[in-house]
């Protein structure tokens, strides 16, 4: 008889509520976060300021 294991964690595949419902505010609010976010990151790579970490030659 095999065991169950059941994970502390929730699966990213479980079809369950949120854990957490956002306002409409905090939705616009984490939305222009990750945008400025994602546009500091590509503006870092532009200008080469952040390194290749997996190039080991």
């Amino acid at each position: 008889m095999k065991r169950q294991f059941k994970s502390p964690q929730p699966s990213l595949f479980e079809a369950s509520a949120p854990s957490a419902v956002l306002t409409t505010a905090q939705e616009v609010e984490l939305a222009m976060l990750v945008e400025t976010l994602l546009r500091e990151v590509a503006v870092a790579l532009a200008k080469g300021e952040i390194a290749n970490d997996q190039d080991h030659s």
